[in-house]
Formats: C-alpha cells, sequence, structure tokens
C-alpha cells in the first residue's frame, strides 16, 4: 500500500481565542492613546474597519479596558509627561480661577488637551505669551495667537 497523506486543517478556534483582541489592535489602540481620548480611539478604530475580537464594533469602554488589560499607558500620563498641567496648576501660573482657565481655553487664549471624554484637559504651559487679566478689555483683544483653536470638537453657542 501507498503512504498515507496526512491532513493539516486547521483546529477550530475556542470560543475565548474568538474573542481575542487581534495584537495590531492593541498596538493601534496604544498609537492613538498619544492624541485622542478612548471615545475618539473608539469612532477612529471603527471608521478604518477594526474590530474587536467579538465582531461586534468598538466603544469606549471596550477601549478602556483593552488599555487596562494591556498595561498601555493611561492619556493622562502621556501628556503629563510631556510637560501638560493640570487645572489648577495652570490657574496659579496664570495667577487666575480655575473657572478663568476653562473660559479662556474655550476663546482660544490657551492650548488644552483632552484627557478623558467629560471634556477633562490638560493645559500646555502658558510661556512668555501668556494671557493676562484685563477688566474692561474684551476676551478677543487677548489672544495669544489668532491660530490656536481649542482642541474641542463640540460648537458652543453664545445668547446674544
Amino acid at each position: 500500500g501507498g503512504a498515507r497523506k496526512s491532513l493539516h486543517l486547521p483546529l477550530p478556534k475556542c470560543s475565548w481565542q474568538q474573542r481575542v483582541t487581534p495584537t495590531a489592535v492593541v498596538q493601534e489602540i496604544d498609537h492613538l492613546l498619544d492624541e485622542h481620548t478612548t471615545a475618539q480611539i473608539a469612532d477612529v478604530l471603527n471608521a478604518r474597519g477594526f474590530a474587536p475580537g467579538a465582531g461586534s464594533a468598538f466603544n469606549t469602554r471596550m477601549i478602556a479596558r483593552l488599555a487596562r488589560d494591556y498595561h498601555l499607558k493611561p492619556r493622562y500620563d502621556r501628556l503629563r509627561e510631556r510637560g501638560m498641567l493640570t487645572l489648577q496648576e495652570m490657574a496659579d501660573a496664570l495667577h487666575v480661577t480655575p473657572h478663568t482657565v476653562k473660559i479662556w481655553l474655550r476663546r482660544g487664549l490657551l492650548r488644552g488637551h483632552a484627557y478623558s471624554d467629560k471634556n477633562e484637559s490638560l493645559y500646555e504651559p502658558p510661556g512668555d505669551l501668556a494671557p493676562r487679566k484685563k477688566p474692561g478689555a474684551k476676551l478677543s483683544q487677548r489672544r495669544l495667537e489668532a491660530t490656536v483653536p481649542p482642541e474641542r470638537t463640540e460648537g458652543v453657542q453664545y445668547a446674544t
């Protein structure tokens, strides 16, 4: 008789193996954490056609869990390592209240980087061109640079 051919068929994946998020996706999340919040990362991955191991769409909680499970450095820590200041540190540096810092961020006088999906930001150090309180002067006359948009996607409406 002839030699038997051995068929090497791939074994079916166990259910837990089918739910494992691919390494490439975890690496992409790690890369995206440099510039995006968890909700933004979920949107980016879904737009690029990535799918989690379970096959559904990515969401904020899933991204946060993956970042924690794979010990990825949190966005907050990444921004702090780049020298970003907390709200209180920025307020202290500018000798204003935290509320004023938030107003100046919305108006483009300061640069902030969101680290959470709850509108929490860390701030770029103001440097020599820091805005100052000038009672009676319009905020538009205190602008650092006309080209500094705040890092926000939602619009703010004011009553007239």
